[in-house]
């Protein structure tokens, strides 16, 4: 009987594969070639092993992709730390804003990938792991740490995160990204303090 490859599906470990070494290498291949050319094999070979090996965690290019949307944003960690220090509603308009121009930086280095993550952009996708959920966590948490209620934040973040989406994907100039952003910031302010006002407001009085 002939011996066992020692790569085989079960070994993924002995060669070190993870789910962030995965997308590492999807990642890279998307700054390359952009998502259409991202491949399972292409993973593979810039892992430095056979395409089998990477079942574990993903059996097709659709398994691929979903794990890339929900890893591709570990670069973010900082931001995802400074969400949950933040001390007022300002402070998180302007990191929201600061996030906005980074993301779109970091979009148009990864060609395709914008369009990836807002056909993945689910209500739930700040619950599981991966960098995309704990930072969707921590840019909700934050507002609700600041005394907005919980449901109008989910929604506020979700009309702010789907509207920075489309306009990446909508590939604006420079100068109407950023003037559209700050439009929507001002609008987004007013709705957050009234919110938070109206949250406060209604609390018992002790």
């Amino acid at each position: 009987m002939p011996k066992k490859s020692a790569r085989t599906v079960s070994s993924h470990a002995a060669v070190g594969i993870t789910v962030a070494a995965i997308a590492d290498a999807a990642l890279a291949i998307i700054r390359a070639v952009g998502v259409d050319g991202l491949t399972m094999r292409g993973v593979a070979e810039r892992l430095g092993v056979r395409a089998p090996t990477l079942y574990h965690h993903v059996h097709n290019k659709a398994d691929l992709l979903d794990l890339v949307a929900r890893n591709a944003f570990d670069e973010f960690a900082a931001d995802e730390t400074t969400y949950e220090n933040l001390a007022t509603i300002d402070e998180w308009l302007e990191l929201t804003r600061t996030g906005s121009l980074e993301f779109r930086a970091f979009y148009a280095a990864h060609p395709g990938l914008a369009g990836l993550i807002q056909t993945k952009a689910a209500p739930d996708r700040d619950q599981g792991d991966g960098s995309r959920a704990a930072l969707i966590r921590a840019q909700i948490g934050s507002l609700v740490r600041l005394g907005v209620p919980e449901a109008e934040a989910r929604h506020l973040f979700e009309v702010s995160a789907r509207w920075s989406l489309a306009a990446v994907v909508a590939d604006l100039s420079d100068e109407l990204f950023a003037d559209g952003l700050d439009v929507f910031l001002a609008g987004l302010s007013a709705r957050l303090t009234s919110a938070r006002a109206g949250h406060t407001a209604s609390r018992p009085r002790r």
